[in-house]
């Protein structure tokens, strides 16, 4: 397994907070904190354990998975001469919205995780094509 990158928007917890206990975890990882919650770098296994004890302090945490490592100069304002990194306005407005969506799920009726939803069979070329010519 290799390194991984997670991008954590928290929905109850401060950032600094999630931070110092994420260190009292002793975890061999690279964590940056940001204005709307953390970027965990390290050992696959060891960020995925760290995701879960996340969830379960913070139900309506948003992770994703983060294709930069944190400072990558690609990513990184003061490489880029300053402003806002890309993404950061949506996170922003995903951000504000975050714990009313945490709320809702936390009192969906199922005791446990819906199934997951069966997706259609593909169709061929063929066939999109005759839908195409048939408009």
């Amino acid at each position: 397994m290799g390194k991984i990158t997670r991008l954590v928007v928290l929905s109850s917890e401060l950032p600094s907070e999630m931070h110092l206990l994420i260190y009292e975890l002793h975890a061999d990882v690279t964590i940056k904190e940001t204005c709307y919650g953390l970027l965990i770098h390290g050992e696959e296994a060891i960020v995925r354990a760290l995701v879960n004890t996340i969830r379960k302090i913070d139900p309506g945490a948003f992770i994703k998975e983060r294709g930069f490592v944190p400072g990558d100069p690609r990513r990184c304002r003061a490489d880029r001469g300053g402003g806002a990194r890309p993404g950061f306005y949506s996170i922003q407005k995903e951000y504000a919205i975050l714990p009313a969506i945490a709320s809702a799920i936390a009192e969906l009726p199922y005791e446990e995780a819906p199934a997951a939803v069966k997706k259609p069979a593909k169709i061929s070329v063929e066939r999109l094509r005759e839908i195409v010519e048939a408009e």
